[in-house]
């Protein structure tokens, strides 16, 4: 079975997702790494880029580190310092980065686009890794060169390491090991232990899928709801009746109380609809990317798109969610109501400009340019 097959995707979502492991023999083969090691190298140099160095110390003594970690921006002296093995570098969000590396995750788009995180890049000489762990997320981890021994297990011990920062798991047991070659594929489910070794230099793409925890999901849309009530608006208990005890909270207080939550904290499927898609698309904590050039009217703009591509920046999210006749599409973190064909046409990775000008009115023209300046939609050659 392979899921990036078409035919292969309903089976492999009613079997495997969230639910057992899978090793896909050649699923990628034969595969294009979207960087070579030294370019994965240099972007570790880069400010606005998350990256990391994990270290095995293994002559470490009881009171000393087993494993250390070192995050970037790195000097680029500081690969020539490293020994020869038991390291791994890793490097996130690279399709922010690189525009290969789109191409590599659009794969995964049989995956609803809201819950697709983002590609990590690793590369490690022999016996690099980062230790036997688990994830709280669903992954597909892909071999792009060399090889990778993986060991999984779905009973284990998860008593931690000591003495590191890393969550390492201290007692684990491999119930399975497969060896990876370039273009081979294994999905994990969140909380299957796994420890990937190096065998000789290899690099290594995980393609993450974001799975909130339950509690920041309903903290974050109590939040959303709390920011749409006026602060003018006060508790008042004008019907107040004299009580036994001063220090008592009355049963009228906490059924007041109890009415004020009931009505405010709506579950109403616009208002979770609402949310979800702001929440799912937001990206303030990227650095939004600067456009090219600026147009003064849209009808500069509509001509510069018969000499370009338009596509949406790689710091940049798009969703959109019907909403009755119309569709409202939700762009990092706001939200627009828009028609459903052009909120469909802006949300594909290469956008049909040509189907995309056909659906433009007056009020999503002024949004395709708003959305340009913004640097959330990107004009190539």
């Amino acid at each position: 079975m392979n899921p990036l097959e078409p035919g292969d995707v309903e089976a492999f979502l009613s079997e495997y997702w969230q639910k057992k492991p899978l090793l896909i023999r050649s699923g990628m083969a034969p595969i294009n790494p979207p960087l070579s090691a030294d370019e994965l190298a240099g972007l570790a140099c880069e400010e606005d880029v998350n990256a990391r160095l994990v270290l095995e110390h293994i002559d470490a003594g009881d009171n000393q580190t087993p494993w250390s970690v070192e995050y970037g921006p790195f000097d680029e002296n500081r690969f020539a310092t490293l020994p020869s093995s038991n390291w791994s570098l890793l490097v996130s969000d690279v399709e922010q980065h690189v525009a290969e590396a789109v191409d590599l995750i659009d794969k995964f788009r049989f995956i609803p686009d809201w819950r697709i995180d983002d590609l990590m890049i690793s590369y490690a000489p022999p016996g690099g890794s980062v230790g036997p762990h688990t994830d709280a997320y669903d992954v597909f981890l892909i071999q792009l060169t060399g090889q990778r021994e993986w060991q999984i297990s779905t009973q284990y011990d998860n008593t931690l390491l000591k003495n590191t920062e890393l969550s390492i798991l201290e007692n684990f047991h491999a119930e399975h090991r497969w060896v990876l070659n370039p273009g081979d594929m294994l999905y994990l489910p969140p909380g299957v232990a796994h420890h990937g070794i190096a065998l000789e230099d290899c690099m290594t793409a995980s393609v993450g899928f974001r799975a909130p925890a339950i509690n920041t999901i309903v903290h974050d849309y109590a939040d959303y709801i709390a920011s749409k009530i006026d602060d003018s608006e006060l508790y008042r208990d004008p019907d107040l009746k004299p009580q036994t005890h001063p220090a008592e909270i009355s049963a009228q207080a906490i059924e007041k109380v109890k009415q004020i939550l009931l009505e405010r904290l709506t579950i109403e499927s616009g208002a979770v609809k609402q949310w979800l898609g702001e929440y799912c698309s937001d990206t303030r904590s990227r650095t939004p990317l600067e456009p090219e050039q600026q147009f003064i009217s849209f009808t500069d703009f509509e001509h510069a798109l018969q000499s370009h591509s338009l596509h949406p920046a790689s710091t940049s999210r798009f969703l959109f969610s019907r909403d009755g006749e119309a569709a409202i599409l939700f762009v990092d973190g706001d939200s627009h109501k828009v028609p459903p064909g052009f909120a469909e046409t802006l949300c594909q990775r290469d956008i049909d400009v040509t189907r995309l000008l056909q659906e433009v009115d007056a009020s999503t023209s002024r949004l395709l340019l708003e959305l340009y300046h913004k640097g959330s939609l990107v004009l190539d050659e």
